[in-house]
């Protein structure tokens, strides 16, 4: 990269679509992945020290933390890869021109908004509008990171942000019809 990487780390924040534009044509895969794994690894902390992370409800009580930090780490790896994926085939159907590479190094940026969690969890401890700010600011949070998704793939596939967001959207929508086929394969039968 051309910058330093925390130069590039608030040019995201503060300058998104020149540098997620910068980022998707310089490819920096190890930056990418190291920003997405500690955004990833500080919203497992986050989520297991306020709680929102129930292991025992997903029974898994006596996992302990760097078993928990070790499947966050690959889970988080393999997202970051088949979102890629899945989003860099669905603009290959929507006629983008890019590669790869360049989408999984913008989302591995993109994450970075995520590490607002932190902050916000603890204005959730605030008693009485603690979780309404927090709420707000999660959803905030989230809405940021799916525009600078966005801009990811409208920068690295040269399309227009209408298709950027349909690219997006495309696989959620037929994981959706997947789900909901699934769902009712029984009573069709």
């Amino acid at each position: 990269m051309e910058k330093g990487i925390l130069e590039t780390l608030v040019d995201v924040l503060a300058r998104p679509t020149s540098t997620i534009r910068s980022i998707c044509q310089q490819r920096p895969i190890g930056w990418a992945i190291i920003v997405y794994l500690v955004v990833s690894l500080v919203s497992t902390v986050v989520m297991i020290e306020t709680g929102d992370l129930d292991l025992e409800g997903m029974g898994l009580p006596d996992l302990d933390m760097p078993a928990i930090l070790g499947g966050t780490l690959i889970i988080g790896i393999l997202t970051l890869v088949i979102f890629t994926a899945i989003c860099h085939l669905a603009a290959f159907l929507l006629g983008g021109r890019g590669g790869y590479w360049g989408l999984f190094s913008g989302f591995g940026f993109t994450a970075l908004p995520g590490i607002f969690v932190a902050p916000l969890a603890v204005i959730g401890m605030l008693p009485i509008v603690g979780g309404l700010l927090s709420g707000l600011g999660t959803f905030g949070v989230s809405v940021w990171s799916l525009v600078l998704n966005i801009l990811a793939i409208r920068e690295n596939y040269l399309v227009s942000t209408g298709r950027a967001i349909l690219i997006v959207l495309l696989p959620a929508v037929i994981l959706i019809v997947l789900l909901v086929g699934l769902l009712l394969s029984p009573y069709v039968l």
